[in-house]
């Protein structure tokens, strides 16, 4: 947490991360099914340590999902394109960088992209600062 100047009563500004990552040229059979993506958000959380609240998938037809973890920090969540063998990832939260960084991590590694695109995203309310991409 960043202290700082007009910060309100708590006399700090929230100092949050947030990872938006595109993989391409994953394994279609990890993109397909949304309990695979429930699968991946489990492990993903397990793995980096935050804090699940619960975890839901939506299923679109013929193949493809929407997924979301909602953490106690805020989310993670997965859209899938089995037609492109992509998927979108969002990591948000006002916890841990560290945290954050691992599940990116852990995804990468259960997803087995062959390209990746990321950026991460320093958000402190008043600013949003690019720390990388």
């Amino acid at each position: 947490m960043r202290k700082g100047g007009t910060a309100g009563p708590f006399n700090y500004m929230p100092d949050s991360i947030h990872i938006i990552a595109d993989f391409c040229q994953c394994p279609p059979e990890l993109l397909e099914n949304g309990e695979t993506g429930e699968k991946i958000l489990v492990q993903t959380v397990d793995e980096s340590g935050l804090n699940c609240v619960l975890i839901r998938y939506h299923q679109f037809s013929p193949a493809g999902y929407t997924a979301a973890a909602l953490l106690t920090e805020s989310h993670i969540t997965l859209h899938s394109w089995p037609e492109y063998k992509s998927v979108q990832i969002d990591i948000f939260t006002c916890g841990s960088h560290e945290k954050a960084k691992q599940a990116l991590e852990v995804l990468k590694r259960l997803f087995k992209p062959g390209k990746i695109s990321e950026k991460i995203l320093i958000r402190r309310l008043d600013e949003i600062i690019i720390q990388s991409g």
